[in-house]
């Protein structure tokens, strides 16, 4: 793994089809304006906000195996490059592991890199503290 990539691990008490349910359904754990349309090609958008106003993540569906791995492209809307995000599913005892994989970052411009990706990486700690949270029923 290289500075340029993201790799995050977390386990769940949820069963891998639990996780993978919460999962693919982003308005319960991500937020109301997140959509994912779970079919290869299907579209990923988040909107979002910050002091510099309203910004759009945009993907598609790259791959897709129920319930254990699903791949976005993942670009915002004022990038140049493009990048994947892939989360990895593998049951464990009762619950499962999660494994998220933000990669392609070695095209990004090298100004600003390192505090985009240190963004990301907070970001995705925060969205998958959420998502175990609401897989093991403890977020409504």
């Amino acid at each position: 793994m290289s500075d340029r990539e993201i790799f995050l691990e977390c386990a769940s008490t949820a069963s891998a089809e639990g996780l993978w349910r919460t999962l693919v359904t982003p308005a319960l754990w991500w937020g109301e304006g997140v959509r994912l349309e779970a079919r290869i090609g299907g579209d990923f958008h988040e909107p979002w906000r910050d002091a510099s106003g309203e910004h759009h993540t945009r993907g598609k569906v790259l791959e897709i195996d129920p319930p254990r791995c699903l791949r976005l492209s993942w670009r915002d809307d004022d990038w140049a490059f493009g990048t994947e995000v892939t989360f990895t599913l593998h049951p464990d005892g009762d619950g499962c592991r999660l494994e998220l994989r933000h990669s392609g970052w070695q095209d990004a411009p090298e100004a600003g890199c390192r505090e985009l990706i240190g963004n990301h990486r907070a970001g995705w700690r925060y969205h998958l503290k959420n998502l175990i949270a609401c897989a093991e029923g403890e977020l409504s």
